[in-house]
């Protein structure tokens, strides 16, 4: 397609949401009546396939919409890991039922998920899940543990890689199920992580049960939905990823302004973790004196020049329209390096006083984030795995020494658990 017809594909959308934006936002409609309106419109995830509550749009032209949703002060969509990495895997591994029940049920009823992957035993070997599923009619048993797993008590579902074959090598025989979290067969148990919080959980299944119909392609599929999975959760630049709207559950019968005007006012509040980081290293550079250090002035200038680049390789993917692929590893790898240069020269800028944690401390809300640092390198695959998945796709060299790929799971030696 030539630039002049891009151009004006570009501006039919940009007329296309400001038209239908300005049209329909309504303060007072209920939260679950404006939901279901941005679903039936497609405005809501442009994105998403048309007749799946999209417009087929590429992830080039996501952000005009939202920036139009945006100006008229609109809610937008429900959030997170259900429509930025559900959704994907569904319209490539998902049948035509859960399409309808699923991508309904996430953008205007409340259906909520989290990821259920990582073992204790497994470290970052996704697959050499021990979790067990066995068939018992329509249903399937699920016995097992998963770990890092976020927000458990309070979603729909969770994602679940789990073991169908022991009988086959590890990678053939896994399947991939949605797995209803609220049930008395799934145990969670918050783990505390340095920075006092616990946001994530190990969580056992004691014959937890699944419907048939919640697994997602086809039995020993697993792997390939997990790889998809993968592929959306490692990129910083998934459109559906933080579309406006909550990341929660909540009250659909609310007034949507209000929910607007609420989930406004908490981007304004200070964040924990990574966002607004940057800003906050400027302040404490000034605040301590060393805006004039040259040593300073240059691992300042090397962050700008990282995250410069991110976003150059980010808006490319975005150009391409397509599904993330090599970018994926370069940009996870990306932020892990920044947010390690970010720790560090904080806390270099803070000297002994970085030793100090809790609200009288020098720099608390920076504190909070050098303690939460760690877990950027290890959520989405550790850096470790997207390091050998770059070596041996871009590079060509061999993958690492490990057990014959044709070995049954059964055979495989492992260790015991130390998680009680």
């Amino acid at each position: 397609m030539t630039q002049q017809g891009e151009l004006v594909i570009e501006q039919d959308v940009l007329d296309g949401a400001r038209s239908w934006y300005r049209s329909n936002w309504d303060p007072d409609m209920t939260v679950g009546e404006w939901f279901r309106a941005m679903y039936d419109s497609g405005w809501g995830y442009p994105t998403w396939p048309e007749g799946y509550g999209g417009k087929g749009l590429p992830i080039s032209l996501a952000r005009i919409v939202r920036n139009e949703r945006k100006a008229v002060g609109a809610l937008g969509p429900p959030s997170g890991i259900g429509p930025s990495l559900l959704a994907p895997m569904l319209f490539r591994h998902g049948t035509e039922e859960q399409k309808e029940r699923l991508l309904r049920g996430m953008a205007y009823e409340n259906v909520t998920c989290c990821q259920m992957l990582s073992e204790p035993d497994a470290g970052s070997d996704l697959a050499s899940s021990r979790a067990s599923a066995v068939r018992d009619g329509d249903e399937w048993r699920i016995t097992g543990s998963k770990i890092w797993t976020s927000n458990v008590s309070i979603v729909t579902y969770g994602m679940l890689l789990a073991r169908t074959n022991w009988d086959v090598p590890k990678h053939r025989g896994l399947s991939f199920f949605l797995c209803p979290a609220q049930q008395e067969g799934v145990e969670a148990h918050p783990v505390k992580q340095m920075n006092g919080r616990a946001d994530f959980n190990l969580v056992h299944f004691n014959d937890a049960v699944v419907d048939h119909r919640d697994m997602l392609d086809a039995e020993g599929e697993g792997w390939a939905v997990t790889r998809t999975f993968l592929t959306y959760e490692k990129n910083s630049f998934n459109p559906a990823a933080h579309e406006g709207g909550p990341f929660k559950g909540v009250d659909l019968s609310a007034r949507a302004g209000d929910l607007a005007a609420a989930i406004a006012g908490e981007s304004k509040a200070p964040q924990s973790g990574n966002r607004g980081i940057g800003r906050i290293l400027n302040d404490l550079v000034k605040e301590c004196g060393k805006s004039d250090d040259p040593h300073v002035r240059q691992k300042l200038a090397q962050l700008y020049t990282r995250r410069a680049i991110m976003g150059y390789t980010n808006a490319r993917l975005r150009s391409k329209g397509s599904v993330p692929g090599l970018e994926g590893p370069i940009s996870k790898l990306t932020v892990s390096d920044i947010t390690r240069m970010q720790r560090d020269l904080g806390l270099e800028v803070l000297g002994a006083r970085g030793m100090l944690v809790g609200p009288d401390s020098a720099a608390e809300r920076f504190i909070d984030f050098a303690l939460s640092q760690p877990a950027t390198s290890i959520a989405g695959g550790t850096d470790e795995i997207q390091k050998n998945h770059l070596a041996e796709k871009v590079l060509g060299l061999p993958r690492e020494p490990g057990p014959d790929k044709d070995m049954p799971f059964s055979e495989y030696q492992h260790g015991s658990a130390t998680w009680a």
